[in-house]
């Protein structure tokens, strides 16, 4: 294993933490054209020409590049924004900004993934939005490393509970979370992004019919000030309607199970009224018609055996 993270989840300060993930790298310096840019950092790249213009001032990286070499490349797994700044450079005509220095060391796919999460939970700081992409990026990233034997929970642990510490948060913001980005509509996501919107309210409106939400959106985008009591509220009534309509169907399916029995039992206490009606005129029978009801005894035995019904009762 290459590092262990819960040693780095347990570390106390950002500064720690990063001294425990990079305390292995070795040294190196690579064009940035080299240095690969994954899709793993999906986050803002703002101030980039304010950060090339500090770089330019102080004659290169203050500090290094972090890189993950991942089946011979090297990949960038921190300095994003310290990259962008020096390609800004270098296109614009400094070519000696073109080599930068840079930390290294060899990881599988789920270990880069990792370090990436790492460096920007530590270093970054976010919107909620922001923040619910990265609970997201973190879940997935700890379950592939669950699979590859880099995290073991101990009994009664949940992959939540650790997100929730990486973050700083609880269980249940992180539950929030996953409400949003799973169950929100697009409208109620972008209200969320644009900041129009909290967690808890969109939490709350995540659990709405794709059409309420719509509606609560266009709202908020309108500038209306929307609660999350409020939308709670509609949540708490929505369901009291549902759990009503359950009731009232339920009591339906019992009326019309109730009515089938009643007809299946009048039918059966029919037959059973005319059989005992038999045991007392049957010294009026001729001997065709008992030669019928022996046939029909028969029969009936024979339908017993091929669909394997048990003896309802006896006239006797």
């Amino acid at each position: 294993m290459a590092f262990d993270i819960k040693n780095i989840l347990n570390a106390a300060t950002a500064g720690a933490a990063a001294e425990t993930i990079e305390k292995d790298f070795e040294e190196i310096r690579l064009d940035y054209e080299k240095i690969v840019v994954t899709g793993q950092n999906k986050y803002s790249m703002d101030e980039i020409e304010e950060l090339a213009a500090g770089i330019e001032m102080v004659g290169g990286l203050h500090e290094p590049l972090i890189l993950g070499r991942v089946n011979g490349e090297y990949w960038l797994a921190s300095g994003h924004r310290r990259r962008a700044a020096i390609e800004m450079l270098v296109q614009g005509g400094a070519e000696r900004f073109r080599v930068v220095n840079c930390r290294y060391k060899d990881m599988t796919e789920t270990e880069f993934r990792l370090h990436v999460l790492i460096g920007n939970t530590f270093n970054r700081h976010y919107t909620d939005y922001d923040k619910m992409m990265e609970a997201e990026e973190w879940k997935k990233a700890l379950k592939a490393a669950q699979k590859e034997k880099l995290l073991i929970l101990e009994h009664g642990e949940r992959v939540r509970d650790y997100v929730a510490r990486i973050m700083g948060t609880s269980a249940a913001v992180v539950g929030d979370y996953n409400r949003i980005n799973k169950n929100a509509t697009p409208e109620i996501k972008e209200q969320f992004k644009d900041g129009t919107i909290g967690v808890t309210a969109a939490a709350a409106a995540s659990q709405l019919p794709e059409n309420e939400q719509k509606e609560i959106a266009g709202r908020v985008a309108a500038g209306e000030d929307i609660k999350a009591q409020e939308i709670r509220d509609m949540v708490d009534e929505k369901k009291a309607e549902e759990k009503e309509k359950r009731s009232i169907a339920e009591q339906k399916a019992d009326q019309m199970s109730d009515t089938d029995t009643n007809e299946e039992e009048k039918e059966n206490a029919r037959r059973l009224h005319a059989l005992k009606m038999l045991e007392k005129y049957y010294i009026y029978m001729s001997d065709e018609e008992v030669g019928i009801l022996e046939r029909m005894l028969e029969d009936c035995k024979r339908r017993k055996r091929e669909y394997g019904l048990d003896d309802v009762g006896s006239t006797v």
